[in-house]
This record gives structure tokens, C-alpha cells and sequence, in this order.
């Protein structure tokens, strides 16, 4: 456990735990979730977008913290009960909001219609 001074929040940070590393597109990038602690003795999960500077080290880029009570809902999304056979997660059924069309409004194109 590394303890560091930090604000997150009305609390600060305590400590910090990194749980898994994941990564990235290229060695200098990579995604870490870790788990903070603050003085406060609340708990969250935080994702890391993190790059590699040889003059700095790993230095983080972004951070998306997860609250408690969204934890199990990810773990639920990403359970292999929410897989199909092939290992690719079901599609779900979600309601967009309709957009109004006019003549000069833009024209999405689907990613693979684009291609």
C-alpha cells in the first residue's frame, strides 16, 4: 500500500491499492483500477488512464472513479453469465431519445457505413 496526500473529494486519500494493470495500445500506455481509501474510511474503485515518461515515470492522464453502489452493476455487466456463447456480451434493447430531422441538421453515419 502506498500512502500519498491528495484530495478526493471532502477527504483525502489515505491510501491506495493498485488491483490490476492493464495494458494499453502501445508500452507507454496503460489502464489501472485501483482502490482508494481516504481518512474517512470510504472506499472506491478508481480506472486510470496512465502514460510513461522516462523523465517522470507512470503519471496519470484521466481517472473515472466508481462509486459503491455502481460496483455491482459493472461486475454484473461484465459477469460471464452476461456473455453469450461466443464470449461477446449480449446486446441489450435501449430506448434512444428521437432527435428532431431538419434539411440542414448533420448526417451521422454508422461506423461500419463510414468505412
Amino acid at each position: 500500500m502506498v500512502f500519498i496526500k491528495r484530495f478526493s473529494g471532502r477527504c483525502r486519500v489515505q491510501s491506495e491499492t493498485i488491483l490490476n494493470v492493464f495494458p494499453g495500445a502501445s508500452d507507454t500506455n496503460r489502464l489501472a483500477l485501483v482502490q482508494t481509501e481516504t481518512i474517512c474510511g470510504l472506499r472506491h474503485l478508481v480506472l486510470r488512464q496512465e502514460s510513461y515518461s522516462p523523465d517522470v515515470g507512470w503519471f496519470t492522464q484521466s481517472c473515472v472513479v466508481i462509486e459503491p453502489e455502481q460496483v455491482a452493476a459493472l461486475k454484473m455487466t461484465l459477469s460471464p453469465q452476461q456473455l453469450g456463447a461466443n464470449g461477446q456480451g449480449m446486446k441489450a434493447s435501449v430506448a434512444r431519445p428521437s432527435r428532431p430531422q431538419s434539411s440542414t441538421a448533420p448526417t451521422t453515419l454508422r461506423l461500419h457505413e463510414a468505412v
